[in-house]
């Protein structure tokens, strides 16, 4: 099976070059907490510049990131597959709960991160998108997932970010809005001196 001898080159790699095993590792654990920074941090810089759509933006793929999250929960319970190291010998550098392998949470919510900022920010999102790539190599290299689980959650977080992108994402900024006033008038009044 396809999907079988992808894992199996993938994972073989690992336990060669310590090097190489302590990047992909930091690259499974930490890039998804980098994502979550980097989108807070637009998100704040919104109030530091008094740009709404940055706030806004950052908002509307907060929500995305929401949705997508929700859509892969969905999926696993629809499609449960076990993980690469339950039913084989893998080269496992990362342990991990006997949990649903389908599809990889790391993969969807860094790809649903940078999905959601390539709409308004394409250098930083193009960059980001190349990232969760790497993320989704990693969980295979570590012996978390296979390769379709990575495959999988790209093409769930592709679909909802495009029917996103089409529907609603412009309402959802404008619902945000209402809410946005409110947080701008206590960031200004806390941080007077940075009224533009």
């Amino acid at each position: 099976m396809m999907n079988d001898w992808l894992f199996s080159i993938i994972n073989g790699m690992a336990n060669k070059l310590a090097i190489i095993d302590a990047l992909m590792i930091l690259s499974s654990k930490l890039i998804p907490y980098l994502y979550i920074l980097i989108l807070g941090w637009l998100y704040v810089k919104g109030f530091r510049q008094g740009n709404f759509k940055l706030r806004g933006e950052s908002f509307a793929t907060g929500v995305l990131l929401v949705l997508c999250l929700i859509g892969s929960f969905i999926l696993g319970s629809m499609f449960y597959e076990n993980r690469p190291f339950v039913d084989h010998q893998v080269n496992l550098i990362v342990s991990h709960a006997a949990d649903a392998s389908f599809p990889s949470d790391h993969a969807v919510g860094t790809m649903a991160i940078a999905s959601g900022i390539l709409f308004y920010h394409w250098s930083l999102g193009t960059k980001m998108v190349y990232g969760s790539i790497l993320v989704g190599f990693s969980r295979v290299f570590v012996g978390n997932h296979y390769p379709g689980d990575i495959l999988g959650a790209f093409i769930l977080v592709w679909i909802i970010t495009a029917v996103y992108n089409k529907t609603i994402r412009r309402g959802v900024v404008r619902a945000y809005k209402r809410l946005d006033k409110r947080l701008m008038g206590e960031y200004m009044r806390r941080f007077p001196r940075r009224q533009r």
